[in-house]
């Protein structure tokens, strides 16, 4: 078999790991020389998978596979074979994707791959806890993040903010300044808005500006500091 040949499998394998949900999650958060592996360790399994599908059309179809064969604009070895494994990586990634929710996956591969700082976001996002973000210029913010950033593509964080402030000098002591519960519940009691995503407070946060992140639970807080309870 031409070594050239090999390419077909190779993009075949490359696509499904950046396609395929369960895989594509991970993948982003892996070197790019891992993912090359990746992808020709893909590619191998996918060429064997065609080589066994070639064998089997062969022993049911003979004549309509050596009519297709003809048909090929190149008539080089294999060259059937290998192609068929770059439409069979796109159409069996695409179809799998229609079963398989996007959130779940991006949750699964969060918890078996991702580090503290996307275990905390992915916290907030799947199950509504409380973060507290405080930046490097020392004001803090409180809320639930919106949407999860891609892993080295983007470094932002949206978040839709319950409150925000200050810490003072001794970088112990918040200071609340703005309370957004009490204006989301307020526009929500008059009939100006059904939901807060209405409001359009969303915060962009830049994450390398973020000094910490840690969970928020405003009774604890209180216990910790009941001269502000």
């Amino acid at each position: 078999m031409p070594f050239n040949l090999l390419l077909f499998p190779l993009v075949g394998g490359y696509y499904i790991l950046i396609r395929f949900r369960y895989l594509r999650y991970v993948q982003y958060r892996l070197e790019n020389q891992r993912v090359l592996l990746n992808s020709a360790f893909a590619g191998i399994l996918l060429l064997g998978v065609c080589f066994l599908l070639r064998g089997l059309f062969i022993a049911i179809f003979p004549e309509t596979v050596e009519q297709l064969s003809k048909l090929l604009p190149i008539h080089t070895p294999y060259f059937g074979t290998t192609s068929m494994s770059l439409f069979v990586a796109v159409g069996a990634t695409e179809i799998a994707n229609l079963f398989i929710n996007r959130l779940k996956a991006i949750k699964r591969a969060i918890a078996t791959s991702g580090n503290e700082f996307e275990l905390l976001l992915s916290s907030s996002f799947f199950d509504a806890h409380l973060l507290q973000f405080t930046m490097d210029s020392g004001k803090f913010y409180i809320g639930w993040v919106k949407e999860l950033p891609k892993p080295f593509t983007t470094s932002y964080i949206r978040i839709t903010p319950a409150f925000s402030g200050y810490r003072k000098a001794d970088d112990k002591e918040l200071v609340f300044t703005t309370q957004y519960l009490t204006v989301y519940a307020s526009y929500i009691e008059d009939g100006s808005v059904a939901n807060t995503d209405e409001l359009k407070t969303d915060l962009v946060l830049k994450a390398d500006k973020i000094n910490s992140i840690s969970f928020f639970d405003m009774h604890m807080y209180n216990r910790f500091n009941p001269s502000q309870g």
